[in-house]
């Protein structure tokens, strides 16, 4: 063989080897990029989990809330406050959690603040007396606090455009789905075990293995990665300035307030309301109270599952869809979404005198266009802010979302009933009032061990303490249609807010890194 011929097979050979690396290169790439993808996808499964298991919690007191009452005896006005305690050590963490979240490790935060919660969770359904169960229950505002403002900052840092939309929506799922599952399991798991108490022992395990999973998987990734950009922190006055100004992020907090606002009423006083109704007929008078009420809470956990899955999928692909040739069709979706609610949950709370298909109907696509919202509101909140202010400012917004919104909302309706009743019909027996849920209770004690006397039903005074409910709940109506303007208020500065982020996300792009 010529000199000729061994240069060229040499060469042929070296290039060989060369084209092999190179495939191998390729291929350990794709393996590493492929083992992100799923850390991703799991972050997202994971933080999906724990928002479910929240809501169930949150909501789930809606399903043993009678039960409760007649166990510590409880006013309306007391048991609303269980819902609203906890928004004092909320309202003491959430700012700092949400500057911590903008520089440190978000994961940290979580595993912290959701093992505290379970805790508090776990620890508060063996408080034998009224006002130290509302009291250690208050305690989870810390954990909620650690979770809620990290969790969309996290996903969005993780997913850009439509992808983070997908995914913000899966998230969000949670919040009806985990709702309502709440209001069924805690109901069951309470009668099941012949104690309320065991209902609010369900969600303290998923917490426990929400830390585990967080340990063994979840991913937080540096802030901005999404949009290719690392941007420097910038101090905490600087942030409140930002916000202050920032035109899009003022008409979302007022619009998911006031959308908190009624889901907070409805959710933590919806079941008993329609119970309340249901009393007043007389065709019901014959059955049980404990079954009505038990039924009540199944259908009703039913319809919040199924309209906040298909609300927030609805929501979901239309902004999506329409977002490119709509800049502004967010809020207009949610805008309209939420006034279109107005009239029939309006309808639902007169109906509910009446047979249960009418009022059930209603509430259901009440419930449907209300839950448009959910995702796309936190979607349009992440891309009109900058990465590095993302979780000061959901921490800022879930703040007021709970002060003036779902956390504020079942004791202010709860005060109000108390206070219309005596106004309502100074005829009505007064029998009632010696024990406030004597007609009304879960079923789930033996009616010796209890203050609660089941037999006869008052039918009287379930009529005046309907209609006092009622006129509560029709002043969280005006609050959702200042809501729904709040949101239509946002398409007229969306569109150069979003610009502004992205100006910035181009200043400060990252470098090119094959590991992001």
């Amino acid at each position: 063989m010529d000199a000729g011929t061994d240069s060229q097979l040499a060469e042929t050979t070296s290039d060989g080897n060369k084209e092999k690396f190179q495939l191998t290169e390729n291929e350990t790439f794709q393996v590493e990029s492929n083992k992100r993808s799923r850390l991703k996808v799991a972050t997202v499964c994971i933080l999906c989990f724990f928002n479910l298991t929240y809501y169930m919690d949150r909501f789930g007191i809606a399903g043993i809330l009678t039960a409760i009452q007649c166990d510590l005896g409880a006013t309306d006005s007391q048991a609303g406050l269980l819902q609203t305690a906890f928004i004092i050590p909320y309202v003491i963490f959430s700012p700092v959690v949400g500057y911590l979240g903008d520089r440190y490790s978000r994961r940290l935060i979580l595993i912290l603040g959701i093992f505290f919660w379970s805790c508090a969770t776990l620890t508060a359904s063996f408080m034998p007396e009224l006002w130290s169960f509302i009291v250690v229950r208050s305690l989870t505002g810390v954990g909620e606090a650690c979770f809620s403002s990290l969790a969309p900052a996290i996903i969005s840092d993780l997913y850009a455009s439509n992808v983070r939309s997908k995914y913000l929506a899966v998230y969000y799922f949670a919040i009806p789905v985990g709702s309502g599952l709440g209001y069924i399991i805690f109901a069951e798991v309470a009668t099941a075990a012949d104690d309320w108490r065991w209902g609010l022992r369900v969600t303290p395990v998923f917490g426990f293995i929400t830390v585990v999973l967080i340990l063994l998987f979840l991913q937080d990734p540096p802030r901005g990665q999404s949009e290719g950009s690392r941007m420097k922190t910038t101090s905490w006055m600087n942030d409140l300035k930002y916000f202050a100004t920032h035109g899009s992020y003022i008409w979302i907090s007022i619009a998911t307030t006031a959308g908190a606002f009624i889901a907070g009423a409805f959710g933590a006083w919806g079941p008993k309301y329609i119970t309340l109704g249901l009393v007043t007929q007389e065709e019901q008078q014959s059955e049980d109270i404990s079954d009505l009420l038990g039924r009540v809470s199944l259908v009703f956990g039913f319809i919040t599952v199924v309209t906040g899955l298909m609300g927030v999928i609805f929501g979901s692909l239309m902004g999506t869809k329409l977002r490119g040739k709509y800049p502004t069709i967010d809020p207009e979706i949610c805008g309209f979404g939420v006034l279109a609610s107005v009239p029939l949950i309006f309808a639902m709370t007169i109906l509910a005198r009446g047979p249960e298909a009418p009022t059930y109907i209603t509430f259901f696509f009440g419930q449907w266009f209300l839950n448009l919202n959910w995702a796309l509101a936190t979607d349009m909140l992440m891309y009109t802010i900058v990465p590095t202010r993302r979780s000061s400012a959901k921490a800022l917004q879930i703040l007021l979302n709970h002060v003036l919104g779902d956390a504020g909302s079942p004791y202010i309706i709860g005060l109000l009933s108390d206070a219309f009743k005596p106004l309502v019909d100074s005829g009505y027996s007064t029998k009632y009032l010696a024990s406030p849920s004597s007609f009304l209770r879960n079923g789930t004690l033996p009616i010796e061990e209890q203050d609660c006397d089941l037999s006869p039903i008052d039918v009287t005074t379930a009529e005046r303490d309907f209609t006092a409910l009622q006129y509560a709940l029709f002043i969280a109506l005006f609050i959702q249609v200042l809501g729904a303007f709040a949101f239509i208020a946002t398409s007229w500065t969306i569109i150069d807010d979003k610009a502004e982020v992205d100006r910035a996300a181009a200043i400060n792009p990252i470098k090119n890194d094959r590991s992001v």
